[in-house]
């Protein structure tokens, strides 16, 4: 399509709209799935996913492509948030991060695969069609994977979620004594609950109280960085010399060690020092890649380059699970996707840090990558603890839980007659009794269905 000289903006064009895609997914699913469920809007990308990137292959024309590449990134979001949710409300507090990150694994899997797939097929048609076909393999597996137990209960659809929790007790191999009772206890205790409140929810409600919108700021703040830095770094790898494909895949080969990091951490480290201890680094490490840039020993260059994309993969990582910790489950799709609008708005920018490199040269795209991090680390410090903590179900709880006492405390909430109550105990105090509707009947982590290969 002769993307040159005066037509040469197109290809950053592309990749922007293509993440501004992203940002419709995010915004539409987002509110869909927490209004009709997690699973049907699965089903509902990825069916388009297959279409949309079919027609990118057959493209006439650059504008033909542009289009079809946003309807690609419109169902991508929306399913890759969808499954995340969905795979987050179906597990307890004790392995909620570690499920969390494992799922990133998925993506360093096709972050290494996409260099060979480039290599064998050269020409970008059949390489488009070679990753979107296999996506029919998603609706066999899909067929499997129940609906989230968690929304069901919070949507008032008892007699499927009590199925699915049944499935999940007999699964995992857990005593069947009493369940139906105590499911009955929590069906009431709910329901009494929203009686009081106004349980209609939208994007706004998480601006309205003053608690829930520091930390949203925050997190919005949080995910445009990782997303700015990590896609300037990555859209952008081949500017640290070396064979592109090589590095491609040596930058795919860091997501693994930069996902599994996180895991070990959150054993023993609270989910806000971890993520804020990664932007640190991930800061300092893009300021000492600035006097290698012209360093002539090519894979030192590359090494310290590759050091800066590990830590920001791997909060880029935390961030999703951090995020979905907060927000409580009535507005999580809308919070986790707002989030990711923000996102978007960082990797929409990231393709034209090419262009300022040509004007400015790589030590100050690599300064701005680094104080912005080393900035959003700093914020990170004002959001509240969530390691060990139940997931909230109301906007109430999400109050309660992103208090102030709760900056440096861990919030234990309970509901009782009806009312929610709660309190700040030392971290080390917090128990795992309280509001968790799923963990509190069964005491145990869910593993559901399909979700067992996991």
């Amino acid at each position: 399509w002769n993307l040159v000289c005066d037509r040469s903006h197109l290809a950053s064009m592309s990749q922007s709209l293509y993440m501004f895609g992203y940002v419709l997914g995010a915004v539409i699913f987002g509110y869909l799935s927490d209004r009709y469920g997690r699973r049907p809007i699965i089903w509902i990308t990825i069916v388009i996913e297959i279409l949309a990137g079919i027609s990118s292959a057959l493209s006439i024309n650059i504008i033909h492509f542009m289009i079809s590449r946003v309807i690609l990134a419109f169902a991508s979001n929306g399913r890759l948030l969808s499954t995340f949710m969905l795979v987050n409300e179906c597990v307890g507090p004790k392995h909620r991060a570690t499920i969390g990150m494992f799922i990133q694994v998925g993506w360093a899997v096709g972050y290494c695969l996409l260099p060979a797939i480039a290599y064998m097929f050269p020409n970008f048609r059949h390489m488009i069609l070679a990753t979107s076909i296999p996506e029919v393999l998603w609706l066999v597996w899909l067929i499997a994977v129940p609906e989230s137990p968690r929304w069901q209960i919070t949507h008032h659809r008892w007699d499927r979620a009590e199925h699915q929790l049944m499935k999940a007790v007999v699964i995992n191999k857990l005593p069947l004594d009493d369940i139906h009772n105590q499911f009955e206890v929590l069906k009431n205790s709910i329901s009494e609950e929203e009686s009081k409140m106004n349980v209609r929810t939208n994007c706004l409600d998480l601006l309205k109280t003053p608690n829930l919108r520091r930390s949203t700021l925050i997190m919005y703040f949080t995910w445009f960085v990782n997303s700015f830095v990590y896609y300037g770094i990555s859209l952008n790898i081949g500017d640290f010399g070396g064979n592109l494909f090589v590095s491609f895949f040596i930058a795919g080969l860091i997501e693994f060690p930069s996902y599994l990091f996180p895991i070990f951490a959150f054993k023993y480290v609270g989910r806000r020092p971890v993520t804020a201890g990664l932007m640190y680094f991930s800061g300092l490490s893009c300021f000492a890649i600035i006097p290698f840039i012209s360093y002539p020993i090519l894979w030192l260059r590359i090494t310290v380059a590759m050091i800066g994309k590990f830590f920001i993969t791997s909060s880029y990582g935390v961030v999703y699970v951090y995020a979905a910790e907060i927000y409580p489950t009535v507005i999580r799709q809308v919070g986790v996707g707002s989030c990711s609008v923000a996102a978007r708005v960082g990797s929409m920018l990231a393709p034209f840090v090419k262009d300022l490199n040509v004007y400015t040269g790589m030590g100050v795209v690599l300064s701005l990558f680094g104080t912005l991090s080393m900035a959003d680390g700093i914020a990170i410090h004002f959001l509240p603890e969530t390691r060990g903590q139940h997931i909230a179900d109301t906007l109430e709880e999400a109050e309660l839980l992103n208090s102030i006492e709760n900056l440096w405390e861990s919030c234990n909430f309970s509901i009782r007659n009806g009312q929610l109550h709660g309190k700040s105990v030392p971290y080390r105090e917090c128990s795992s009794k309280g509001g968790s509707v799923i963990v509190v009947m069964f005491g145990s982590d869910l593993h559901l269905g399909g979700f067992q290969m996991l």
